[in-house]
């Protein structure tokens, strides 16, 4: 089916084709690990880490602790790493053996001088000595890289976003080079109306699109949104009912402005009802199979 068909179809219809056609994934190899960044946040802490792996295996750890950190207290920076957290300031509840709470605060970032045998206790009851002493075998170095890996997962949900948005950014750019015509990805409705002169009716004044597709000639402007959803959820619902609303918001322009949303992700099928809704105010609806199609190259005709 290709586009001009498509939108022939009634809104029920072009959801139906909509639905039968997600896809099951857009995560491309390079969605499991960002490996600059896992460099990156490893490199920072190199020569320290090097140097902690003096630590590893003795059996008075603590003593040698507290005698390192406190000839060398740059070295308690690298402790956030080598236990998995990206916070450099820490609020910790301490329970002793009679069960009494305390809270106290410890900053990684700007090391209190002089009181270094905090951050080794901290280190203590943390199980990172145990660790040193027991556990450890091989680099620091090398054992925060899998650290850093693992972190990484965490950030694979804003991924899934960003691979879509690379996706359009690349079907934009081949039709528009082929058809001679303007876009810029993440443009503001300030940035369009100083460019392009175009006013653009917006719900958010702070609205960032993923893509604007402009046509000198027609001077006619399309809007692009995206996302990916593999997982179900309320929030699903919402963001239908955002891009309904803005989809209304953008549809009273005086000049000729089209909005177009992207999305895929088999988490759709957790919400039919309110996308159904979406596909009753919203023309141009794709997913990943309608790019293929090149859904793109006849609507910007």
């Amino acid at each position: 089916m290709n586009y001009f068909e498509y939108t022939e179809l009634s809104a029920s219809e072009r959801l139906s084709v909509f639905m039968d056609s997600l896809s099951l994934t857009n995560r491309t190899p390079e969605y499991y690990v960002n490996w600059q960044k896992v460099i990156r946040e490893t490199r920072k802490f190199e020569l320290e880490l090097n140097t902690l792996n003096y630590l590893i295996g003795k059996d008075n750890i603590y003593e040698e602790t507290l005698r390192l950190f406190s000839q060398q207290p740059n070295l308690i920076k690298a402790v956030p790493s080598l236990i998995a957290c990206r916070d450099k300031k820490f609020e910790v509840l301490s329970i002793d053996d009679f069960d009494n709470m305390e809270f106290y605060q410890i900053d990684f970032k700007h090391i209190d001088t002089s009181n270094i045998k905090k951050y080794v206790d901290f280190s203590d009851e943390a199980g990172l000595l145990d660790f040193l002493k027991n556990e450890a075998k091989l680099s620091l170095v090398d054992f925060v890289y899998g650290v850093e890996t693992g972190l990484d997962s965490n950030g694979r949900k804003n991924r899934s976003g960003t691979t879509m948005e690379g996706l359009i950014e690349r079907n934009v750019e081949k039709v528009a080079t082929k058809l001679n015509l303007k876009h810029n990805p993440q443009a503001s409705a300030r940035w369009i109306l100083d460019n392009w002169g175009i006013h653009v009716p917006v719900d958010k004044s702070e609205r960032r699109f993923d893509e604007a597709v402009y046509d000198p000639e027609k001077n006619k402007l399309w809007l692009i949104e995206t996302n990916y959803y593999g997982g179900g959820g309320s929030k699903l619902k919402a963001v239908a009912g955002e891009f309904t609303t803005l989809n209304d918001f953008i549809s009273t322009a005086k000049d000729d402005v089209t909005f177009v949303w992207v999305t895929d992700g088999q988490g759709w099928h957790t919400a039919h009802l309110p996308l159904a809704e979406a596909f009753d105010h919203i023309d141009n609806i794709f997913n990943l199979e309608m790019l293929k199609q090149e859904f793109f190259l006849d609507l910007f005709k």
